[in-house]
């Protein structure tokens, strides 16, 4: 299998990671632009927070708090997916550059 350039990856991480999250999340994390699975990271920890206050609304019985508790662990779901792939395409960078 032909070797991808680690730049090439990093763009397609960026491009996955944009369509996982709110536009909001992405301007959050726009300093860490040049390091893809740092932002991923951050926006796993962000949305980890907001999966907390969700279920924080929940036991308090705020009528949204469900549904920000629902998404925030779907989003969840995708982030530590995409995390996933991002830490094994590091791996074969890793194993490649032997």
């Amino acid at each position: 299998m032909p070797h991808t350039p680690p730049k090439r990856l990093d763009q397609a991480l960026t491009v996955l990671l944009r369509a996982l999250v709110n536009p909001a999340m992405v301007q959050a994390t726009k300093s860490m632009e040049g390091d893809p699975r740092a932002r991923i990271a951050d926006c796993i920890d962000q949305t980890r927070i907001e999966a907390s206050e969700g279920a924080s609304l929940v036991a308090a019985c705020a009528p949204h708090g469900r549904a920000m508790l629902t998404q925030a662990q779907q989003t969840l779901e995708r982030l530590e997916s995409l995390q996933l792939l991002a830490n094994q395409t590091t791996r074969e960078q890793d194993h490649s550059d032997d």
